[in-house]
């Protein structure tokens, strides 16, 4: 196929951590290796790109970085509608980066559209895609649907006045919602996601194509440099998400110290302080036990891997799970829920359990301490799946082949009806706007 120009969108791109901010970087980059140019439009925290991809960044008030969302901004900035309605939704406890992304980026991306073959989202879901579609190809990918993260966060308190909070701050998934079902190509990484996203967005099943996420091979892979730490577990997990099911991992630790007196948990992850996961540590008398790890670069990453003896991913749901891939390509035996895609992805290259279950991710750990050849046979099996199936290389041919059906569909059109479509596009009062 022909050579594209991609505008790549992201509204945040985490480096490191949280699967967007991988997506965006890898993906961009294996892109780029087919010959294919990448330029990233991304809101910060901005991604970690390879010195080929270009990124435009697209600024906001940046205000969940900040200690006083109310006070650290520059009065001069609340004069620009955008920042002022940024200003008073974050404190009025929403959380308006998908939408106020939207509106940088057409003001942006629109001066500069016919220099692009094709626009690829990374689950922004802004309203400004639907104008965008009209006038070029694009292909929005939805990792999993958001809608699943409040229901978990609603169904794990009974505090009204948090689940009001927790309303608010989702109160974009209108807009996620109102859009997803607009579209014309959806990619989604797991057979899973397609049935969630179908269900919770109402979107056509027909619309969405199942192309799974990828892992850098040369950046995690088995280290034997790397000395194990004698009863390390670890696990991927942002303290205080319920969706992670981090509570669950923590439990069944504390009962593990009573065999094993090592016993010791990397967490992946960054720890709030005073939040509810710090309280259940000091409860459980784990506090010596348990470190979190943030910010890592990729080769502290890969170390902090490779040292434990187990990795763990309890979650109750993910739409993919990096931290699963991760550990499998660093050849450490995997303990995995059954949650969302999990064992899509995991398949028998681990111990598949059920979520919520303390009992059964201790009743796995002391398996895999305890039997060397289990552990030696999952890991064997882990590294043949990940190569095989979840390179980035994979990963970006087969969106290249998504990417040239629109193509063949676009120049299907007949040379007289593409002219009269144009024609009609100059008058401006039959535009869409």
């Amino acid at each position: 196929m022909k050579k594209l120009k991609i505008a790549f969108l992201s509204y945040r791109s985490k480096p490191f951590s949280g699967g967007q901010g991988i997506y965006v970087k890898y993906l961009s980059k294996a892109l780029h290796d087919l010959g294919h140019e990448v330029d990233v439009f991304s809101g910060p925290p901005y991604p970690d790109l390879d010195p080929e991809i270009k990124l435009i960044k697209i600024p906001s008030l940046g205000l969940y970085e900040k200690k006083s969302k109310f006070y650290d901004v520059q009065l001069k900035k609340l004069l620009n509608p955008i920042n002022f309605f940024e200003w008073v939704s974050i404190n009025s406890g929403g959380f308006p980066e998908p939408y106020t992304f939207g509106k940088r980026i057409k003001k942006i991306l629109k001066e500069n559209l016919n220099s692009y073959d094709i626009i690829h989202d990374n689950q922004s879901l802004a309203y400004e895609l639907l104008f965008f579609q009209k006038r070029k190809p694009l292909v929005t990918t939805i990792h999993h649907p958001i809608s699943k993260d409040l229901s978990y966060q609603l169904n794990s308190t009974k505090d009204i006045f948090l689940k009001l909070l927790m309303r608010r701050w989702h109160s974009f998934l209108v807009m996620q919602k109102f859009v997803a079902k607009r579209l014309n190509k959806i990619i989604v990484p797991s057979r899973s996601s397609i049935l969630d996203i179908k269900n919770e967005f109402k979107v056509d099943e027909a619309k969405m194509e199942r192309v799974m996420n990828g892992i850098d091979l040369n950046v995690f892979y088995p280290d034997p440099k790397i000395a194990k730490i004698k009863q390390r577990i670890v696990t991927v997990a942002s303290a205080d998400v319920p969706l992670k099911g981090l509570d669950y991992l923590l439990k069944a630790m504390a009962q593990l110290v009573q065999t094993y007196p090592d016993i010791s948990l990397s967490v992946i992850g960054e720890q709030k302080r005073g939040g509810h996961t710090e309280r259940l540590i000091s409860k459980l008398n784990l506090n010596e036990r348990i470190k979190f790890f943030s910010n890592l670069n990729q080769d502290d990453l890969r170390k902090t891997y490779c040292e434990s003896e187990i990795a763990v991913v309890p979650s109750l749901y993910e739409g993919f799970g990096f931290a699963a891939i991760e550990a499998m390509a660093c050849g450490i035996p995997l303990v995995s829920s059954s949650g969302g895609a999990l064992p899509e992805v995991v398949k028998d290259a681990g111990i598949i359990i059920p979520p919520k279950n303390s009992e059964e991710i201790l009743n796995s750990i002391k398996l895999l301490l305890s039997s060397p050849d289990i552990s030696d046979n999952l890991i064997d099996k882990a590294l043949k799946r990940v190569n095989s199936k979840f390179s980035w290389k994979v990963i970006a041919e087969k969106l290249e082949k998504i990417y040239s059906s629109f193509e063949v569909k676009q120049s299907s059109i007949l040379p007289v009806k593409a002219s009269i479509i144009f024609l009609i596009k100059k008058f401006s009062f039959l535009k869409t706007i």
